[in-house]
């Protein structure tokens, strides 16, 4: 896809022009200066909705230089050489204290709390409704409702009295503040070209411009069990939606990624919402099967305790639930049907890490619970010193150093550099000690596999592969800890936990952490490349090679305590985490959590993922549920029990899951063998089975997942149990162009019903009308069931 390093003269300005021009016609299309439409009358455009292979157009023409693609040009970097600048850590935002009003509602604390509108049950939007549009109004635009998240009971927070919010987060989505830049060198980026998250302030006013609050990097919220959390967040992009650098769309919808919360909180129950508005989402921290003690660990002694989270002294908060089903590395990025991957790819991501008794974030705790896992001892909970996030995304730029888009491409979007925590290939510091790094995959469809090698040592050569342990996969904790000198291939979304230990290194030296895997263009990659080759790089593949560099040092600044310096040769600083190198963890003697067993299901289905004609998005009318813009294609589809192939329509719920607690087995298809989807599934996690007898790393055998690489012609078989919430969720590839051309499907959770023994006061025993937000506020529409995703339908019983 990408142009070789050394490309100069005719044909690197071939490829320089056609991208100019594949970008001048985004631009057009995206402020609605031509449609669709013009660009099919006009020849450019294919009835199938892709521009078409066209010289000085595509880079997938032909050269009129060689008997090749056009090729694009590469990202222009500046002068600026790799590892040149020292990579942040994710900005850790500050909760806010919550007070129980007598009106049951929520106001936020602090010296300016009283400015912010109290969070309540109902949406806000019910009151506007209820006042006939006379109350809570945006601000911004003064039409429709303040607040997005829709009216009624189907919206309100489930279980508020239950999981009564303790702390409440304010964040903006804005445009990207003055000086963001992806590396010192490199040019700012514009506020078009960025949408990221930051702090807001209370009572803080909105713009029809938008603000720029964003802070051009990922945030971090630090969580933990048994305190349940609001947050609160604006829409403070321009009204205006030609504002936007070409792409990306300003109706936003913050999916938590995999939290264990109600649908009207998952954020991809089509509740989006518009510039000037918020979103109250209840992450309420519960425990799975908290409504199931009947499949609780109770035969382990300290089941109780180990389901907990960390008090602020050295204590626990039990919590009712499963321990095995504890959750630790997540991520939140936006959800808005059919422009997810635009918006993710401008920055509309954070990162969430959920603390609990057993992974409490403290190393030197002996508890009998705490696993001590490399974190540091400054703080009671929570420590990052040696705990640190890595969101890796892949960006491109165009001849300005602006980031840069695709909208054309559904096979998925590639980029041709590696970045962490939004800074182009940095250099990160470290003690000879242990350290946990959480690894996300933020990229839109690129694939990677990684290793650990040495860069330069006195003691080892360089490329020396550096072990390491995988303790956590998709941020839920293995059984036991398995070492390894590379991971196995790491689709989109995935989050991989690793320990590495630095202690056989001495300052001065350096490791690199290194992509393995070739990825040509969107759809799949090539293979795996070796330690030497990629040293060398490749350039078929600009992101092949090194993209982060530890350089061990001995004195350190603790990120937790400022005002603490660590230094590698004092005793009193030595590495508390626990060594699982150690014979009672080799033996597995000691264990990271406990197997959830595989058990006989109430039922199975088969769920097939392909790319088969133009899809059903669009209804009888003409028009997608949500509104797609002027797409004109949606070729990835899902198949449901062996049934019709379908395309995303958020009114059509494809599986229907009538009972909690029911355990069933899913077995996920790749119909295609030029392909590979990562698949995610919303809300629960699954108890992976097998690849269908292909072969399964030891990293995923057993463990709990929320998101498949199927691989090409595929399959993936898990185990799952729903319960605590219902209303209606998602699963759809990861590969996010795969899931705007609409490779998705929804479905529905429906609760106990009322004179259950077990019900809980939720109305989701009924299925969620589906709601169509516009700027003047919500209308609903009657969902469809399909009758192969019924398991009360005779064609469920015959397909199953």
């Amino acid at each position: 896809m990408y142009l070789p390093r050394l490309t100069k003269g005719l044909r690197l300005r071939e490829a320089q022009r056609a991208l100019e021009n594949r970008l001048e016609i985004v631009k057009a299309l995206s402020v609605g200066e031509i449609t669709k439409r013009d660009l099919l009358r006009w020849g450019y455009f294919t009835a199938g909705g892709l521009l078409v292979a066209k010289n000085g157009l595509s880079p997938f023409a032909r050269s009129a230089y060689a008997q090749v693609p056009t090729g694009a040009p590469r990202s222009p970097t500046f002068g600026v050489d790799k590892f040149h600048d020292l990579m942040p850590r994710p900005e850790v935002l500050k909760p806010v204290p919550l007070t129980r009003m007598s009106n049951g509602d929520a106001a936020w604390g602090g010296a300016s709390g009283a400015q912010e509108l109290p969070a309540k049950n109902f949406s806000y939007h019910t009151d506007y409704t209820n006042s006939g549009g006379g109350l809570y109004r945006n601000p911004v635009t003064n039409a429709g409702p303040f607040e997005g998240r829709p009216p009624g009971e189907f919206f309100a927070h489930q279980r508020w009295e239950e999981l009564y919010p303790k702390k409440g987060y304010l964040l903006s989505l804005g445009q990207v503040k003055a000086g963001c830049y992806f590396c010192d060198g490199m040019p700012e980026q514009a506020a078009t070209s960025m949408w990221t998250f930051g702090p807001r302030a209370p009572g803080r006013e909105g713009r029809t411009a938008g603000l720029r609050t964003g802070i051009g990097q990922p945030t971090l919220i630090k969580a933990r069990y048994g305190e349940p959390i609001l947050t609160r967040i604006y829409n403070d992009l321009p009204v205006d939606r030609r504002k936007n650098g070409g792409f990306g769309r300003n109706e936003i919808s913050i999916h938590l990624h995999n939290a264990h919360n109600g649908a009207e909180s998952d954020g991809a129950c089509n509740a989006y919402h518009f510039p000037g508005t918020f979103y109250d989402y209840h992450w309420g921290m519960a425990m799975a099967r908290r409504d199931m003690p009947n499949v609780w660990l109770t035969g382990d002694r300290d089941y109780a305790r180990k389901c907990s989270g960390p008090d602020d002294r050295e204590g626990l908060v039990q919590v009712p639930g499963d321990f095995r089903e504890i959750q630790s590395s997540l991520w939140f990025h936006d959800h808005r049907f059919f422009f997810t991957a635009e918006n993710v790819h401008k920055g509309i991501f954070g990162l969430c890490n959920i603390y609990s008794g057993p992974d409490r974030g403290r190393e030197d705790l002996n508890d009998g619970i705490n696993l001590r896992l490399p974190s540091g001892s400054q703080l009671k909970w929570g420590n990052l010193d040696f705990d640190v996030n890595l969101a890796v995304s892949n960006p491109a730029f165009d001849a300005n150093g602006q980031a840069r888009f695709d909208i054309f491409d559904t096979d998925g979007f590639l980029g041709d550099m590696l970045c962490v925590n939004g800074t182009y290939y940095p250099y990160f510091e470290v003690l000879p000690r242990r350290y946990r790094f959480r690894i996300l995959n933020a990229a839109m469809a690129r694939f990677m596999k990684l290793a650990l090698a040495v860069n330069k040592s006195r003691r080892f050569a360089r490329m020396t592969n550096v072990p390491f342990y995988f303790i956590a996969n998709d941020g839920n904790l293995l059984v036991n800890p398995i070492a390894l000198t590379e991971t196995d291939e790491m689709g989109v979304a995935e989050r991989f936990d690793i320990v590495v230990d630095f202690a056989a290194f001495e300052p001065g030296d350096s490791v690199y952490l290194v992509n393995l895997l070739k990825q040509t263009d969107g759809r799949l990659p090539k293979g795996p490349v070796s330690i030497a080759s990629a040293f060398k790089g490749d350039d078929d593949d600009p992101c092949i090679g090194p993209f982060l560099e530890f350089r061990v040092v001995n004195q350190l600044q603790s990120v937790d305590n400022p005002s603490k310096l660590y230094n590698a040769s004092n005793p009193l600083d030595a590495d508390r985490s626990a060594n699982f190198a150690d014979p009672d963890w080799r033996t597995g003697t000691k264990t990271l959590t406990t197997q959830i067993p595989i058990v006989a299901p109430v039922r199975e289905r088969v769920i097939e993922f392909g790319r088969s004609g133009t899809g059903d998005s669009r209804g009888a009318d003409g028009q997608c549920i949500p509104e797609c813009g002027d797409i004109a294609s949606f070729p990835w589809t899902i198949k449901i029990n062996g049934e019709n192939a379908h395309s995303l329509n958020a009114n059509r719920i494809s599986m229907l899951i009538p009972k909690p607690g029911e355990v069933e087995h899913w077995t996920l298809i790749n119909g295609g063998g030029g392909w590979d989807h990562p698949i995610h599934l919303h809300f629960e996690e699954g108890v992976t089975i097998d690849r269908g007898g292909a072969p399964i790393p030891a990293t995923e055998r057993l463990a709990r997942k929320d998101v498949w690489r199927l691989r090409p012609s595929g399959r993936v078989k898990f185990q799952v149990r729903f319960g605590e919430f219902g209303g209606a969720y998602v699963s759809h590839c990861h590969n996010t162009a795969h899931e705007d051309f609409a490779m998705l499907l929804r479905y529905q959770i429906q609760t106990e019903q009322p004179g259950d023994p077990n019900f809980r006061g939720q109305p989701q025993y009924q299925l969620t009308m589906t709601p169509i937000p516009t700027p003047n506020g919500v209308v609903w529409k009657q969902p469809e069931v399909l009758p192969e995703g019924d398991p009360r339908s005779t064609r469920f019983a015959s397909a199953g």
